[in-house]
């Protein structure tokens, strides 16, 4: 299990360095892109056999906070990959390639002592449906701070450097509300199994969990809605993003910080 972590952690660095090498010279060569697609693949399966370990070690589904967010990270890394195969002038993976290495490093120095294991296993479509909109809305927030930036530059007539080199600001709009939709369907579909399949989902160890999600969701909903009826844009748009975002990771990585590391 250490060694996956140690060389998919390598493997994802490899790929940052390639990627923002590319970016800065801004040069696609087809070979290159290749490679980058093959390093990406060996992180990816090095670090699915890491999670594997785990889970094997731990007699089930771990639902440790480090475990739960270095399979959010995994599908955020397969996520950025397929983008980058579709799209590598806007390859994501240079920011989320190093923050996946990141979450590696502290599922390696900061073990959760006390392993939860899932009592139901029909959770699993709802944990990994919620995991998956989760990642893709981590990738919708980073989208709309890069966006913010690059409007900001463009207001001040300004740009300069490397947000040069970034496609127009209405195609990354436009990438930024295709990772919503997405990902607002994956968390209408995770919530609906969550109170299909959780005996009850307004315990006390749910219940801030269950209203915080489902306050992010009316938040998305609402920002695809004005979008529709409005069409929202620019700040109004990254706003509203970027608070939807964070009442889900409040939701979920934010109360199982506090359950397993305060309140044990």
């Amino acid at each position: 299990m250490a060694i996956a972590n140690a060389l998919a952690f390598l493997l994802y660095i490899s790929c940052s360095v390639i990627l923002i090498y590319n970016f800065v010279s801004h040069r696609q060569e087809s070979q290159r892109l290749l490679s980058i697609g093959i390093v990406t693949l060996l992180a990816l399966i090095f670090h699915g056999a890491a999670i594997f370990f785990t889970m094997r070690l731990a007699g089930g589904w771990d639902l440790g906070l480090f475990t739960t967010l270095t399979i959010a990270t995994w599908l955020m890394a397969f996520i950025a990959f397929i983008i980058g195969t579709m799209k590598p002038i806007t390859h994501p993976g240079i920011i989320v390639y190093p923050l996946v290495a990141f979450s590696l490093i502290l599922k390696t120095v900061l073990p959760t002592e006390n392993v939860v294991t899932m009592a139901n296993p029909a959770l699993e479509w709802h944990i990994l449906l919620s995991l998956a909109a989760y990642s893709l809305f981590t990738l919708a927030a980073l989208q709309a701070i890069v966006l913010a930036i690059q409007e900001q530059q463009l207001r001040q007539r300004h740009l300069a450097g490397l947000l040069q080199k970034l496609p127009p600001l209405q195609s990354m709009e436009t990438i930024l509300f295709q990772l919503i939709m997405v990902g607002f369907g994956l968390l209408t579909i995770g919530l609906l199994t969550g109170i299909i399949f959780i005996d009850n989902i307004f315990s006390q160890h749910l219940v801030h969990k269950t209203l915080l999600s489902f306050i992010s969701w009316s938040v998305f909903a609402t920002l695809l809605w004005g979008r529709k009826q409005y069409g929202w844009r620019g700040k109004t748009a990254i706003k509203w993003t970027l608070t939807g975002f964070s009442f889900l990771v409040f939701a979920y990585f934010g109360s199982k910080f506090v359950l397993e590391f305060f309140l044990k």
